[in-house]
């Protein structure tokens, strides 16, 4: 595979039971992830995956610097990344998110 956007894309497609489709936030025709009919990651551009975290997870993310929070509570966290090991490390927390997606 070329680029990061899609190495991260692959790992997320190959977590059980995961769909994709467009996502309901952000630009229009971006590309999301749902499992249990829950979106639970989307593309905001090609650099910047959005995540559904719970809010444990969230607060032992504060001091990450590729992470944007929003001023107001949000089960959202926006992740930049800009090498392999950005990647590697979204693909963790990406399959936390849709442990929490699948799980309710």
């Amino acid at each position: 595979m070329n680029s990061l956007t899609e190495q991260l894309v692959a790992r997320i497609r190959g977590l059980p039971g995961v769909s994709e489709g467009a996502s309901r936030f952000g630009p229009k025709g971006r590309a999301a992830w749902f499992v249990a009919g829950k979106e639970f990651a989307h593309l905001h551009a090609d650099d910047l995956l959005d995540l559904r975290l719970p809010r444990a997870l969230q607060a032992s993310l504060t001091g990450d610097p590729r992470a944007r929070f929003r001023k107001s509570r949000s089960e959202w966290l926006e992740f930049e990344f800009h090498s392999s090991a950005d990647v590697a490390r979204l693909a963790e927390l990406a399959r936390s998110a849709w442990a929490a997606a699948g799980s309710t």
